[in-house]
């Protein structure tokens, strides 16, 4: 075997390490299995995003959760462990990302589980805010956090996902840009975004999503499950009673602060008879975080320094990062056409390739052109078999490819891959599996599971969240 194709192999040949086992997780972004490293025998999620680049924005919006993701380690925020090579770097559009493998989100985990401790929603908490006080210390907001997009592990170990939503917050962005996208699931979304009550807004949205997740935590129950905008603030004030009218003031939009100004009174009614038999402690912290005003709650780092906390804060665990650096997102400021994205991507791509990544700051030339069948197109043959067996409720191992990627002059139709391993003796063993009632891992676009019965309550909020635009949020607003 030549230099090449020991290059190759060390490169591109890395896609047969990973053998494919079943369907996770499935959604409009693609789909999600779970396999085997069978070099390492660790088991991973590999995320399968469809057709990229069909539109502009949605592969942006990829582009910046793969560019955070990258940035970003800490404990309580899902790692990208590899990102597979395209065949083709011009041509490519479909990509494959593999995760670190979760059981479960924390969905699942308080829908499944009545009986969580006080020192479990302690701890839950704890990492949220440790993960969010990273994050926004990085200046960036994740905008959509919510129990979906935490996934959780059967030592209660839980990680932030999802960052398809977020946006790292400059100073001189342009509002009317960067801050009319879409926001955060109804049911977390703070009061100022449910009447796009400022023109700007800040980290506080994402501590207004944590403490509504806490709240769930501590009942079992979605704390404002508004079935639209009106009856999110409905529910929003029937807890807080009626704003005050300098809190009113300072809203915006007209008529959301017409809405507001014009509705009965409400007295507030005291978290101490909402949430009955809850340490008293926690409930003042809740407050905390979910005051109606923004500027009134608290930043995830003085949260951590409550006395709810007591006994168990590290600061270790609760590190900080440097603000992204405002080059790492200049194309944000510039129109991008499907090239100059798919030209991103790659980059991106290069840096979980770095012997490659070197060549190509070097100027050198890499032939990433392979005839099939090449390490991704074996991928793309198991996921298809696992998507048309998945539909049936069957759950079988994928065929095998009998060939080894090879560059186009060298492929050789009778050579075999004899590398596979019999792996997946360790399934289903779990010490802890008690807190964890299914091995599946969440339904976040980050990496996911398809649920194997959907409640009316998440029927009908996926149902209204397609009609929850911006001008539904207006005229019902009006009304």
């Amino acid at each position: 075997m030549g230099d090449k194709q020991s290059e190759f192999f060390t490169e591109y040949g890395e896609a047969s390490r990973y053998q494919i086992q079943e369907v996770i997780g499935k959604g409009s972004y693609g789909i999600v299995g779970s396999a085997v490293d069978t070099q390492t025998g660790e088991r991973v999620a590999i995320k399968k995003i469809n057709d990229v680049f069909e539109h502009v924005s949605d592969a942006i919006r990829i582009l910046r959760e793969i560019k955070l993701l990258r940035m970003l380690h800490h404990p309580n925020i899902v790692e990208i462990k590899h990102i597979m090579l395209p065949p083709s770097q011009r041509e490519f559009k479909d990509i494959y990302l593999v995760f670190e493998l979760m059981k479960s989100d924390l969905h699942h985990v308080i829908k499944t589980n009545n009986d969580l401790s006080p020192r479990q929603h302690k701890f839950f908490l704890y990492q949220l805010l440790s993960g969010l006080k990273y994050i926004h210390t990085a200046n960036v907001l994740h905008r959509d956090l919510k129990p979906k997009n935490i996934l959780a592990n059967a030592d209660c170990r839980l990680k932030i996902c999802d960052f398809g939503l977020a946006r790292v917050s400059f100073s001189d962005a342009p509002s009317t840009i960067f801050w009319t996208d879409y926001v955060a699931t109804r049911w977390y979304r703070a009061p100022e975004l449910c009447g796009s009550f400022f023109s700007r807004y800040t980290p506080a949205i994402d501590i207004w999503s944590i403490g509504c997740i806490f709240a769930e935590m501590l009942t079992g129950r979605p704390l404002f499950p508004g079935k639209n905008v009106v009856h999110q603030l409905d529910l929003i004030t029937d807890l807080f009673g009626s704003p005050e009218p300098e809190a009113i003031a300072k809203i915006r939009n007209e008529k959301a602060r017409r809405y507001l100004g014009n509705m009965r009174k409400k007295q507030p009614v005291p978290f101490s008879r909402k949430f009955p038999n809850v340490d008293p402690m926690a409930l003042c912290l809740l407050e905390r975080l979910l005051a109606f005003d923004p500027k009134c709650r608290l930043t995830a780092a003085e949260a951590l320094a409550d006395p709810y906390f007591n006994g168990m804060a590290k600061p270790e665990l609760e590190p900080s990062i440097q603000p992204i650096s405002k080059l790492e997102f200049e194309f944000e400021r510039r129109k991008l056409s499907k090239d100059d994205v798919r030209e991103l991507i790659y980059a991106e791509i290069l840096e979980y390739h770095p012997q490659l990544r070197q060549g190509c700051l070097r100027g050198g030339d890499h032939p990433t052109t392979f005839m099939y069948p090449s390490g991704v197109d074996r991928f793309k043959l198991q996921f298809a078999h696992l998507e048309e067996h998945h539909g049936k409720g069957e759950r079988r191992s994928p065929l095998q490819r009998q060939n080894i990627s090879l560059p186009r002059e060298r492929v050789s139709p009778t050579e075999q891959n004899n590398t596979e391993n019999n792996i997946d003796s360790e399934r289903g063993k779990d010490n802890c599996a008690h807190l964890l009632k299914s091995a599946s891992i969440s339904a976040s676009r980050c990496v996911g599971v398809i649920p194997k019965e959907k409640s009316e309550v998440e029927e009908t909020e996926v149902k209204n969240e397609a009609v929850d635009g911006l001008s539904k949020k207006i005229a019902v607003l009006q009304t």
